[in-house]
């Protein structure tokens, strides 16, 4: 599993946001609970999506889980009474990282797969062992699993090549049902697993053609599609694009028929269209809900100055001969970090974001920033076509955004334009994206 499933919280409502970072952060946290501190480093975007798919079909209403995962300190993790579908997504992070690393280990011989197995191999083991006493068919997985090889050696079909990766996949979907009281629900969570499994499979084989081309290792549209050329022909591009679409459109049909909020389907869908368009590098339409970014100007420092005073003030106000230096304090990392702390609702929460890895990233890449933004601001480069043109291409997945962001989207990255964060993709914004 890789990050097709990152997301961007621009145009969320804050109920959607705080469910998305509950469940983003609660998988991080939940990791370091239960396998140490090291393992999240081993945090990934797909495993978070099943957390959310989990947490939704149960009905969990995030706002009740314990303190450590309302906090935004990265460094107070939960010790009990953790959610069911955080401890499978946990689990499920940390064994397919297992998975992964060996076949990667496998196919390249590279030392540094090595050394991250023997790494994590105490916690492997960990994650072998819950997931046993929770009956999960994990001798099952490691079969599929091995059969890759033969089946690289032996099959040109997509299908029959993709089968082992969607098969995991669909397996840790339907025994996550099962995991949180949902057997009911093991049809439907199997074949969207399937579906997404297939897609990851098959998009990894489309981004790595050229770098599997020239190191000479098996891919699977080389094969399938007995392709020569070094580079994919525009031909080849439409053929897969249209699979990959194909693929697509089965996961939305299986996520449409989860027993859950329209509004989280809406979410997960147009996430996934972004996500992959994106790395098909196109810009196709998608479905023009209220989720949709649109872009907005980007506020100036007097704007930011306000808006950072107003939330000190507002925060700060009860706290007696203490006020100025709360005040101070709030003040700066709103001013510094905007979106962050637009979440926070306390001064205690504002504190808790200077342990928080994500805001210390923003303040940090925005202070970087600043210097080649005054830069650029007073000697100005003037563009040619061959940068429009890069621009251009670099956009090609950004729509905007409605969180106070420049959306530039400009081919260096935020510290190409001077922005306060990035949303990925390219799109440089102060929008708080994971």
């Amino acid at each position: 599993m890789f990050g097709l499933m990152r997301a961007k919280k621009c145009g969320m409502s804050d109920e959607e946001k705080h469910f998305r970072r509950l469940n983003y952060c609660g998988t991080c946290k939940t990791i370091g609970s239960l396998y140490g501190q090291k393992s999240r480093l081993l945090l990934n975007h797909d495993t978070v999506f099943l957390a959310e798919i989990l947490s939704a079909v149960r009905g969990e209403n995030v706002a009740d889980w314990q303190k450590s995962y309302q906090s935004f300190n990265c460094l107070n993790l939960p010790r009990s009474e953790m959610p069911a579908a955080l401890q499978f997504a946990a689990t499920a992070n940390v064994i397919l990282t297992e998975f992964k690393l060996a076949d990667h280990a496998a196919d390249e011989g590279k030392r540094r797969y090595k050394l991250a197995q023997n790494a994590f191999s105490k916690e492997f083991k960990t994650a072998e062992k819950i997931l046993k006493e929770w009956n999960f068919p994990l001798d099952e997985i490691k079969a599929v699993l091995d059969s890759q090889n033969r089946r690289e050696a032996e099959e040109k079909s997509l299908d029959k090549l993709a089968f082992p990766t969607a098969q995991t996949t669909a397996v840790f979907f339907r025994e996550g049902v099962n995991q949180i009281g949902k057997r009911e629900l093991e049809n439907p969570a199997f074949e969207l697993g399937f579906a997404f499994g297939k897609l990851i499979y098959l998009l990894d084989a489309f981004e790595d053609y050229e770098k599997d081309f020239r190191g000479k290792k098996f891919n699977a549209f080389r094969v399938a599609f007995d392709l020569k050329e070094e580079k994919l022909t525009p031909e080849s591009k439409r053929k897969i694009t249209a699979i990959l679409r194909g693929i697509e459109n089965e996961i939305v049909e299986k996520i449409n028929e989860l027993p859950i909020a329209e509004n989280q389907k809406t979410l997960f869908v147009s996430r996934l269209s972004n996500n992959l368009n994106g790395k098909l590098k196109t810009n196709l339409p998608v479905l023009k809900t209220k989720s949709v970014c649109a872009a907005k100007p980007k506020p100036t420092f007097s704007q930011r100055w306000q808006n950072a005073s107003g939330k000190a003030r507002a925060l700060a106000r009860n706290y007696g001969w203490q006020m100025p230096l709360v005040f101070l304090f709030i003040f700066a990392f709103a001013l510094i970090a905007p979106a962050q702390t637009r979440e926070a609702k306390s001064a205690r929460e504002c504190f808790d974001l200077s342990f928080n890895l994500m805001a210390l990233g923003t303040v940090f890449g925005t202070v970087m920033a600043y210097p080649k933004a005054i830069f650029l601001q007073n000697f100005p480069e003037e563009p040619t076509s061959e940068k429009i043109k890069k621009k251009s291409e670099w956009c090609n997945s950004c729509d905007g955004c409605d969180c106070d962001c420049c959306c530039c989207c400009c081919e260096e990255g935020c510290d190409g334009c001077g922005c306060d964060g990035c949303c990925g993709d390219g799109c440089c914004c102060d929008c708080s994206c994971d």
